[in-house]
């Protein structure tokens, strides 16, 4: 235990010696806002910062531009550990999700884990996944890396999200989608309204039928349905022929998940038929919900607490009520995992704004970077430095 303490300290010397770069990182994203897929100014200033650190940093993987992967080795082999970074901005709002201090951070924890393994066998690595927020073809790259099995390999995974609050370890929804297409007839709608098949009102009675799924909904699966009418016809005196659903599905149970599409499509189906329309429906998986890792969690959350970071208890975070998704329970489905928030904000203020943006570049948000940076840096070395837990979280994985 002495000697993990000594690597621990390590880490956290080396992230107050570099906190000067970690910085320069977060404010040239923030000034530099790029969309998912165009990330390249971000993509060159990261990179580079890895590469003069020591790591081989593979540039481009699977097709995506700006994406990455950076490997430092430490004694022999062993173990593949990796912390996450994500750098894309939201349009109109910038860095509202904190994908700047995401960036500096994951970087941080990767030098600085670098630094205290040279006794150890294994690996360090700092992925780049761009695109989180979903924008171009490289959207949810995480989801890419998954499916070609970029993480079958990696033993166990960390990274952190800006907040109002600290946490270890919450719950994320998967999402996926169910959008209709409604094809009718058109007709005068006075002189000959009977000739004509609305698709318009079968897309408003499949609205209408979709909401009343609720009613059924398990209250433990974190339901929710959100849907719009994104066609709905082009003037009031023709029957529409033509309308448009899009709805997004979200669950906390993956399997669950995709029961609940089904039934969202059915009441397509059933509303087609209804009124005498057809209907094409597209389904699909956007991001899996998160899969929950105990042993990866109570490791990062300690070292938050040895920190002295004011994370709620890791318990209450992993029972708490889901808020949104991410493409990182598409990781978490493959491979042990554990996130974190950091504090940067002010209680109640909103995510994917202008005020958490802004956030990230004052001395809360910074100093909260630099704490959090050390936690995941901390966490790398001791999954390295006690592989033991990597066995027990793999065990977990399986049973769970």
């Amino acid at each position: 235990m002495a000697e993990l303490n000594s690597l621990k300290n390590i880490v956290k010397e080396i992230v107050d010696e570099k906190r000067p770069v970690l910085e320069d990182i977060a404010k040239y994203l923030y000034d530099n806002p790029e969309l998912g897929s165009e990330e390249f100014k971000a993509f060159a200033k990261i990179t580079k910062v890895l590469e003069d650190h020591g790591f081989d940093v593979e540039k481009g993987v699977y097709d995506m531009p700006t994406a990455f992967v950076a490997t430092y080795k430490g004694k022999g082999d062993g173990p593949k550990v990796a912390v996450l970074a994500e750098y894309d901005a939201l349009p109109g709002v910038g860095h509202g999700c904190g994908h700047d201090l995401i960036a500096a951070s994951a970087v941080g924890a990767g030098i600085a884990a670098s630094k205290a393994i040279a006794d150890l066998d294994g690996e360090i690595l700092v992925i780049g996944t761009p695109a989180e927020e979903g924008h171009g073809p490289s959207g949810g790259s995480k989801v890419i890396m998954a499916n070609k099995g970029l993480f079958d390999d990696i033993s166990g995974v960390v990274m952190l999200h800006p907040a109002s609050a600290w946490g270890v370890g919450s719950q994320a929804l998967g999402i996926s989608k169910c959008n209709m297409v409604f094809k009718g007839q058109t007709s005068h709608a006075a002189a000959s309204p009977h000739l004509g098949r609305n698709a318009l009102n079968a897309a408003t009675l499949a609205y209408t039928a979709t909401h009343m799924l609720r009613q059924e909904a398990r209250r433990d699966a974190n339901l929710v349905i959100h849907g719009i009418i994104t066609e709905g016809g082009i003037a009031n005196n023709i029957i529409p022929d033509r309308a448009v659903l899009s709805f997004g599905v979200r669950s906390s149970d993956q399997e669950y998940l995709d029961e609940m599409v089904d039934k969202v499509a059915r009441c397509g189906e059933g509303a087609a038929h209804a009124l005498g329309v057809e209907v094409e429906i597209d389904k699909g998986r956007f991001y899996s919900s998160k899969k929950l890792n105990y042993p990866m969690i109570k490791a990062l959350w300690q070292n938050y607490v040895d920190l002295g970071a004011p994370v709620s208890d890791w318990e209450e975070s992993a029972n708490s009520i889901p808020m949104a998704s991410t493409d990182y329970g598409d990781v978490s489905q493959v491979v042990p995992s554990a996130g974190s928030y950091i504090g940067i904000a002010p209680a109640g203020t909103p995510g994917h704004s202008i005020q958490l943006a802004d956030a990230s570049m004052t001395k809360k948000g910074l100093d909260a970077m630099i704490v959090g940076t050390k936690a995941l840096g901390m966490t790398l070395v001791e999954l390295l430095a006690k592989p033991e837990i990597l066995v027990e979280a793999k065990e977990y994985f399986d049973s769970h």
